[in-house]
């Protein structure tokens, strides 16, 4: 319980929730997977992270997303989902990275700085995931700042916030053991 405190107070200090304070130079932004409803529309949490994407986008305050989720199996698929809804909201496709292997918050960042070679990125999710995704970003070396998606109160907010304690075990020993990700596609720009 030490250490997860100590990930939430080190890394909050690199969470914006108004966009206009993100430092310009931050022009690449990393947006995590989450579970899609069966009609193939993105769940409100994915929604969230797409739509604060879109945000920065259209203010002009980055330059390429990067969608990371599971695009392994057939009928679970995170990033057609997500790359339609960018395209049906003006986002141009020569601006999207897809990530298909970003079967994890860690695999996206070991992907983004080992794979993809982003260096400089902006780390979109909720609050409550912001925080390890940003922890993994710094000890992986990766210059990382996270923006909050969350757009209010989550029916879910108290499992969710549950589960990141589990998950911030599994980062450290993911860590600790150095994994590399399954590097099963390779990157793909469309």
């Amino acid at each position: 319980m030490l250490v997860a405190l100590i990930i939430q107070i080190y890394t909050s200090y690199f969470i914006y929730n108004y966009q206009g304070n993100i430092p310009q130079d931050y022009r690449i932004a990393v947006v995590f997977g989450a579970k899609v409803q069966s009609d193939r529309n993105p769940t409100r949490f994915l929604k969230d992270r797409l739509d604060a994407a879109i945000r920065l986008y259209k203010e002009d305050q980055i330059d390429v997303i990067l969608l990371s989720g599971e695009k392994i199996h057939e009928n679970f698929n995170e990033i057609d989902v997500m790359e339609k809804y960018l395209l049906d909201r003006g986002v141009k496709i020569e601006d999207t990275y897809l990530d298909g292997a970003g079967l994890d918050t860690y695999s996206t960042i070991y992907r983004t700085k080992n794979i993809y070679k982003f260096k400089k990125v902006i780390l979109i999710s909720q609050s409550y995931h912001l925080k390890r995704a940003l922890f993994l970003g710094k000890v992986f070396g990766l210059d990382c700042v996270g923006y909050n998606a969350d757009s209010g109160p989550y029916k879910t907010e108290g499992k969710q916030s549950f589960r990141e304690v589990l998950a911030n075990i599994k980062a450290l020993l993911d860590i600790r053991s150095d994994r590399a990700p399954e590097i099963i596609i390779e990157p793909k720009k469309e």
